[in-house]
C-alpha cells in the first residue's frame, strides 16, 4: 500500500488486517522500489498523487517489468473522470474513488482481485 496520509494509511492497513490480508505499507515512491524488489505481492493498493509522485505514472514505468505487471493494482483518489479511468486501465489498475462508499468499495475490489491470505 502506498499512502501519504499516515491517518488513512492507518484505517487502510487495519482494514486490509480485519479482512485476513498482511499489508505492508510505504509512504513514498522510494520505499516503494526498495519493497517491491524484496517481497511478494499479491495486490498493490495506491493513492493516486503522493508527494514523491504520480501512481499512474510510476506505474507506467514499473510495468515494464514483468512481475510487478502481473500484480494487480488498485489506485484510490478523490479525483475521478474518464480520464483517470482510462489512465488506470492502462496500466492494469481499478480505480476506487473516496468517497462514502470507498470502504465498502475497496473490500468488494479487493475481494474480487485477490483471496485472503
Amino acid at each position: 500500500m502506498i499512502e501519504d496520509d499516515p491517518e488513512f494509511c492507518e484505517i487502510l492497513v487495519k482494514s486490509l488486517s480485519d479482512w485476513g490480508h498482511d499489508p505492508t505499507a510505504v509512504f513514498n515512491w522510494f520505499s516503494v522500489m526498495r519493497v517491491l524488489g524484496s517481497d511478494q505481492f499479491d495486490l498493490i493498493v495506491t493513492d493516486i498523487e503522493t508527494p514523491t509522485g504520480n501512481a499512474l505514472d510510476a506505474f507506467e514505468s514499473l510495468n515494464h517489468d514483468d512481475q510487478i505487471r502481473k500484480i494487480p493494482k488498485v489506485v484510490i483518489s478523490g479525483r475521478q473522470g474518464k480520464e483517470i479511468d482510462h489512465a488506470c486501465l492502462a496500466i492494469g489498475a481499478r480505480y476506487i474513488h473516496k468517497s462514502a462508499t470507498f470502504m465498502t468499495d475497496l473490500r468488494a475490489v479487493v475481494e474480487d482481485m485477490v483471496l485472503p491470505t
